[in-house]
């Protein structure tokens, strides 16, 4: 039986200050970083730097799975790849190249965002041993990413791009001494030999990480080049952040619904719901100038990211074993995060060459793509549990 050495309020607390660092982070590096890396290297080659992180994560996130299960402990895991980000950042003004940009940023950005597949796992865990609600504490972090991307995108305008880059080094030193208070959770270590790839034979698990993951992934036009994008219809660092802030708004206040949502109508079907909002949004921003019309788009984050992202968490809580969720979330985080994403994020810096409104549209088709895929996983897992009630009544 694993040992829970903490209050409900006490490990909730642990964890938002973890949240709340981590997006602080995220806030900047989302929607304002891609402006600052423009100044040190080509268009063009944001992109590459972006999308190395992504498929870097092919490789840092298999290990610290593996580390994170065989050992029990997610929490050393954590703190190791926030000490890989702020060495990252504090090391890069002072390469000379996009090539050395590509790499330390492929590293760093790697690190950074292999640490949410983790938390998730670990918040999943104390969901189970203490009856903490996910949605109450992962939204604090959702707070935290409104908060510094708004101020820090404020900070910007007054005071020049450097202010973005000193902004994300002070964010990672509190992601650094967040990630030593996370709650210190053992879990009995998984005796298979691959426990990275042992989830890849729990029934229809396959195909629920590959549709997760494409519906997570056409989110990469919009991390990766939207802000470049709307600063060439006219609108200023401000009120780029202020769109994002919209789509955070309504991520919040989905994840305080989202648990009765889920409750109800169960995650696979939420989550064709959350692929029907994405054909809707990015279809809006291929085509979309006018700042209203923005504005709706972006609360349409509401499905494409927050229900989709609890949807996944509640299929994951129900259906994987403690012992390999940390080997669960890595292989979506891998696939989402890391190749859709690496993959995606890269044509649509191609296709933003050619016209922004192709980097959108293909998110367009990969939405409808994992919609169809959602509705084939709504009826395989319906009829796969069927079958196991049918069998336990016999």
């Amino acid at each position: 039986m694993t040992s829970v050495p903490y209050s409900p309020k006490s490990a909730e607390l642990r964890l938002t200050g973890y949240y709340s660092a981590f997006f602080a982070v995220y806030g900047i590096a989302i929607p304002l970083w891609p402006r600052w890396l423009e100044g040190q290297v080509s268009l063009e080659n944001v992109g590459l730097v972006l999308g190395l992180s992504y498929w870097l994560k092919l490789i840092v996130v298999p290990v610290t799975s593996w580390v994170a299960d065989t050992t029990g402990d997610r929490r050393r895991v954590m703190i190791a790849l926030a000490l890989i980000v702020f060495i990252g950042l504090l090391i890069l003004p002072h390469m000379n190249g996009w090539v050395s940009y590509l790499v330390i940023w492929g590293i760093a950005g790697a690190a950074l965002s292999t640490g949410i597949p983790l938390s998730d796992g670990l918040t999943m865990r104390l969901v189970q041993l203490l009856d903490l609600e996910f949605g109450t504490v992962r939204r604090w972090g959702s707070v935290s990413f409104m908060a510094v991307s708004l101020g820090v995108g404020a900070l910007a305008d007054w005071g020049g791009l450097d202010a973005i880059y000193y902004s994300i080094l002070a964010a990672s030193v509190l992601l650094l001494i967040a990630a030593y208070f996370t709650p210190r959770i053992y879990t009995k270590p998984d005796q298979g030999k691959a426990p990275f790839f042992k989830p890849l034979s729990l029934p229809n698990f396959p195909l629920f990480v590959v549709t997760v993951a494409l519906l997570l992934s056409t989110h990469a036009a919009l991390y990766g080049f939207s802000a470049i994008y709307w600063k060439s219809l006219g609108y200023s660092n401000t009120v780029i952040t202020i769109l994002w802030i919209v789509g955070v708004i309504a991520e919040i206040f989905m994840f305080s619904v989202s648990g009765r949502l889920i409750k109800r109508f169960g995650a696979m079907l939420m989550i064709i719901v959350a692929g029907l909002g994405g054909v809707v949004r990015w279809t809006l921003l291929a085509y979309a100038t006018d700042l209203p019309v923005l504005v709706f788009a972006q609360l349409l984050h509401a499905l494409t990211f927050a229900l989709l992202y609890m949807s996944l968490i509640a299929y994951m809580t129900k259906r994987i074993p403690p012992a390999i969720s940390a080997s669960a979330q890595g292989l979506y985080d891998s696939l989402s995060m890391g190749v859709f994403f690496g993959i995606l994020t890269m044509l649509a810096g191609y296709l933003f060459e050619m016209d922004p409104q192709y980097s959108f549209l293909l998110m367009t088709g990969c939405a409808l793509l994992g919609v169809g895929l959602a509705v084939i996983l709504l009826i395989r897992v319906r009829s796969y549990e069927k079958g196991l009630e049918l069998d336990e009544h016999r």
